[in-house]
C-alpha cells in the first residue's frame, strides 16, 4: 500500500530548567518551538536571556524548526536548531560556556515506505552542526565527550540520510550514541552531574519513535538543587 501522508515532528528550546533551592526558579523551554500541526512549515523562537540570583543564568536563546515540503525525489526532510548564549550554571562548581549550538535533522523517503527491511518505514535523523564554544569548568577548559555523530562531515552526514541502505557502520555508531549516552557524564562531589550529547528515543504520537537530544544536562546532588538543560531538540516523523 503507498503511502498517502508524511506527518513531521519537531521542536527546539534554548533552556529548561526546574530549580528547586534556592527557588523554586522554573524555565519553561525557553525560546521554544514547535510544529504545531505535523505539516510542512518554518518557525522560529527566541528569548533575550535570564538571571537567577544563583544557581543559573543564560543569555540570548534562538530556536528554528524547518520542516521542508516534499521535494521533487520524495524526500521529506526537518531541520530543529537550538542556540544558546553565555550558559552559566553555578553550584559548589561554575560550569560556563560561552556558546551552545545543536542541531538535528531528519529525512525520510517517500519510496522507503515500501520496501522490505527494518529501515523500511523509519525516519533517518543524526546531529546537525553542534558545537560548544569556551566550555569551563572553574575556570579550566572542559572537554566534551560528544560520539562520532556529533562530528560527520556534511558529505558523511548527507550519504547516510539520502541512501536507500543505509551505511551499517553509521548505523552502529548512531545506536551506540543513544545506548552510551548514560556515560557521556562527569560527576562532580557537592555539585552534581553533567550530561553531554544525551540522545534518547521516546514514544511519540501513534507511538512512533521521536529522537531527542539534549545537548548539555545538569542535574545537582546538593543545595543548589533541581536540574536543567541548555540546547534541546526532538526530531522525528512518520508515514502514513
Amino acid at each position: 500500500m503507498p503511502m498517502k501522508d508524511y506527518f513531521y515532528h519537531g521542536q527546539a528550546f534554548g533552556v529548561d530548567a526546574d530549580i528547586t533551592n534556592p527557588g523554586p526558579y522554573k524555565l519553561d523551554g525557553h525560546a521554544k518551538c514547535a510544529l504545531p500541526d505535523g505539516k510542512a512549515g518554518h518557525y522560529t523562537g527566541s528569548h533575550p536571556g535570564f538571571t537567577m540570583p544563583s544557581g543559573l543564568s543564560h543569555g540570548a536563546c534562538a530556536t528554528e524548526v524547518d520542516a521542508k515540503p516534499e521535494d521533487k525525489n520524495g524526500f521529506f526532510r526537518t531541520e530543529v536548531r537550538a542556540t544558546v548564549e553565555n550558559l552559566r550554571v553555578d553550584g559548589k562548581s561554575v560550569l560556563t560556556v560561552d556558546r551552545i549550538v545543536l542541531g538535528m535533522v531528519t529525512v525520510y523517503r517517500r519510496g522507503w515506505y515500501d520496501r522490505p527491511g527494518p529501515h523500511a518505514r523509519r525516519t533517518r535523523v543524526l546531529p546537525l552542526d553542534c558545537s560548544f564554544v569556551n566550555l569551563t569548568l572553574n575556570g579550566t577548559p572542559l572537554p566534551a565527550p560528544l560520539p562520532p555523530p556529533f562530528h560527520y562531515s556534511a558529505d558523511q552526514r548527507e550519504a547516510y540520510l539520502a541512501g536507500d541502505d543505509p551505511d551499517p557502520k553509521i548505523d552502529a555508531e548512531v545506536r551506540q550514541a543513544i545506548i552510551g549516552s548514560p556515560s557521556r557524564c562527569i560527576y562532580l562531589r557537592h555539585f552534581g552531574r553533567i550530561f553531554f550529547g544525551e540522545w534518547t528515543i521516546v514514544p511519540g504520537e501513534n507511538w512512533h519513535s521521536v529522537h531527542q537530544i539534549a545537548m548539555l544536562r545538569f542535574a545537582f546532588s546538593s543545595p543548589p538543587s533541581g536540574g536543567g538543560t541548555g540546547g534541546g531538540t526532538q526530531g522525528g516523523g512518520t508515514g502514513g
